[in-house]
């Protein structure tokens, strides 16, 4: 008989009216995965990792063995090889796990032996996952004391298996690999311990030891706690708890948002081990997270990831940063000498939410100032103050001078009411979206130069403050354009268009300079301009046009003009417009517009003959020359210049 041809549904035998269920003769049980799990847990909860690790290599050590003697007893398999075959035959068909063999080397007469394979939805590694997370070692410890087991049966002599890959940390399968003791040599001499049963003095000497280090434990998370406390306590930012951390953990830590972006770092003071992790600064470097960020950013607790780089392997022990079910963050520890533990895990846990107090605090905080100048700039822009003094002291409460030269921005977002209308049962989302806008906006304004910003409506203000009273309005544009560029980056779908107003020298040109912005916004989106930077002073002479009367009746006429000739060259590819735009910039000279455009009299009056069939207006007469300058200034204006080029 061959490994091959053994099937469940031949080897079950079911007596109800006994209670029992026989496995070729054995009797055998149904046990839910489930409460292993639990009984699992409670054999590392109770003893620690390491002695339950033992506990259950042991046990399934004695399943494997005493599986091989059955099945040898059984069964009538062909050869000793089919023996082999039926262990893992046997085991996937119980359910255990599905065991692939991979590679079987035999060499009976230097007396070696080894097996590869790989082992595919592992309850084990499940199981801990469950309960656990992801470990920084594998977990599959009742498979490789079966397996080991059960091959040691087969050959007379102790083979021990080991886990080369394990989903339970974070690989995409397990791999094992099993050998006899004598061919894996020194090797294997640390996993030896683990199939030995410990005396009751041994077990309660380690119980001490344990329990000495457990205090051990304590009393560092305690003093850990109370240095990053006092950091609260005498007001220090995260950036200062972010270097008492690094000091006592002594490794580099890195303070994330909940989007993953570094927001503080510190790093030990050596020169060359900041040298040598800067490159992993971000979690994002790290292969183990991007192929299961999904399931690390659910993580309630801290979660190790490994990262293997062409030179150097990079430990990073993360928590997030949880208020209730609020994520605010995560806190890493980061090194590339070992990886981390227990006490190291459960201090990081500590540090976390202490990180959570400060962060909490920072955020009611910044809640207080954004009111306070939503309203300040409320006031301004509507000139609603008594006296100049008082508005400027408002300022000065709020550390900012406002006598400077100043310009007014208004951001819109265009389609904000399709974002919205695309969640709208989630509005904590929405709020979400908003305060991460307002942020990132704010951070851009920071970093280009100094002002404020202010919600008004569904709207933003800022406040740019100027070199000189007299700047230029590009310098305000270079910064509006960054901004647009960082926020198309976050946010892929937001379509922003920044209105740039009037120079402010006074506090009373603040109404004028906001009113302008706004203005230049309206105008574009008339002009169908949306994600665009946009200020009257772009428009020179024709803003007082387009200040004056609707935008959208200015775009009429300018169509109305010279709407057919655009048409007729897209049509025919003919050059109707810049024949046009040649002749009236040459103030109507034929003779001119003729060498400019390289063109023949006859081919150019030809062209002008055109023009005044399709447009009905000739060209050479004076009131059609203005009507057609016009047009062609207002569709340039509304951005169909390369339309006409």
């Amino acid at each position: 008989m061959r490994a091959s041809e053994l099937r469940m549904e031949e080897l079950l035998q079911f007596q109800p009216e006994q209670g029992k269920i026989l496995l070729k003769g054995s009797r055998v049980i149904i046990f839910d995965t489930t409460a292993l799990g639990k009984l699992r847990k409670d054999l590392i909860d109770t003893l620690g990792m390491d002695r339950a690790k033992g506990f259950l290599i042991r046990y399934g050590w004695s399943c494997g063995f005493q599986a091989a003697l059955r099945i040898k007893e059984q069964f009538q398999l062909d050869n000793d090889l089919e023996w082999t075959y039926a262990g893992p035959t046997i085991h996937t068909l119980e359910g255990f796990v599905h065991v692939n063999p991979d590679v079987i080397d035999i060499d009976r007469p230097a007396g070696t032996w080894s097996l590869k394979g790989i082992w595919t939805n592992s309850f084990e590694a499940e199981q801990h996952i469950l309960h656990y997370g992801h470990h920084n070692e594998p977990v599959c410890w009742m498979l490789v004391g079966y397996a080991g087991g059960y091959r040691s049966a087969c050959i007379g002599k102790k083979v021990i298996y080991k886990e080369e890959k394990c989903v339970g940390k974070g690989d995409k399968h397990c791999t094992f690999i099993g050998k006899t003791i004598e061919e894996w040599g020194e090797e294997i001499v640390p996993e030896l311990a683990y199939y030995e049963v410990s005396k009751i003095s041994e077990e309660l000497e380690a119980a001490h030891h344990r329990i000495t280090i457990q205090n051990g434990i304590l009393e560092r998370i305690i003093s850990t706690h109370e240095r990053l406390t006092q950091c609260i306590l005498k007001g220090d930012g995260v950036e200062a708890i972010t270097a008492s951390l690094a000091e006592l953990m002594k490794c580099t830590v890195i303070l994330e948002d909940r989007h993953l972006v570094p927001q503080s770092s510190c790093y030990p003071e050596q020169p060359a081990t900041k040298d040598l992790l800067t490159p992993y600064h971000s979690i994002w470097t790290n292969p183990s997270f991007k192929k299961a960020s999904a399931f690390y950013l659910q993580q309630k607790r801290p979660f190790q990831i490994t990262g293997q780089y062409s030179h150097i392997q990079v430990y990073r022990l993360v928590s997030p940063i949880l208020v209730g079910s609020e994520l605010l963050g995560f806190v890493s520890l980061l090194r590339s000498e070992q990886s981390f533990s227990e006490l190291e895990n459960i201090t990081l846990e500590q540090a976390a939410s202490i990180f959570a107090l400060k962060i909490l605090e920072e955020k009611k905080i910044n809640a207080v100032e954004r009111r306070l100048m939503g309203d300040f700039v409320d006031d301004l822009l509507s000139g609603n103050f008594p006296d100049p003094s008082s508005i400027i002291k408002r300022a000065l409460g709020l550390n900012y001078d406002i006598t400077l030269p100043h310009r007014v921005l208004m951001l819109d977002i265009d389609n904000l009411a399709q974002l919205v209308s695309s969640s709208p049962r989630n509005g904590k989302k929405i709020l979400q979206f908003k305060t991460d806008f307002f942020n990132t906006v704010q951070s851009c304004l920071e970093r280009s130069g100094k002002g404020m910003v202010a919600k008004k409506s569904d709207n933003l203000i800022m406040l740019v403050q100027l070199d000189k009273p007299d700047s230029p309005e590009k310098d305000c544009r270079q910064i509006a354009e960054n901004i647009i560029d960082q926020i198309s980056n976050k946010f892929p779908k937001v379509t922003l268009t920044i209105g740039i107003g009037s120079n402010c020298k006074e506090l009373s040109d603040f109404h004028h300079s906001y009113l302008s912005a706004q203005k230049a916004i309206e105008i574009g989106k008339a002009l169908k301009r949306q994600g665009q930077v946009i200020s009257l002073e772009q428009f020179g002479t024709h803003a007082l046009l387009f200040s004056a009367l609707n935008p959208s009746d200015l775009l009429h006429f300018a169509t109305s003009q010279i709407g057919s000739l655009i048409t007729y060259d897209e049509t025919y590819q003919a050059q109707l417009i810049p024949t046009l735009q040649q002749f009236l910039s040459h103030r109507g000279s034929v003779e001119e517009t003729s060498k400019t455009m390289n063109l023949s009299l006859s081919g150019l009056k030809y062209r002008l003959h055109r023009i005044e069939e399709i447009t009905g207006q000739d060209p050479k007469d004076f009131q059609a020359c203005l009507n057609f300058q016009l047009a062609l200034n207002i569709l340039q204006l509304a951005g169909q210049d390369k339309l006409m080029s």
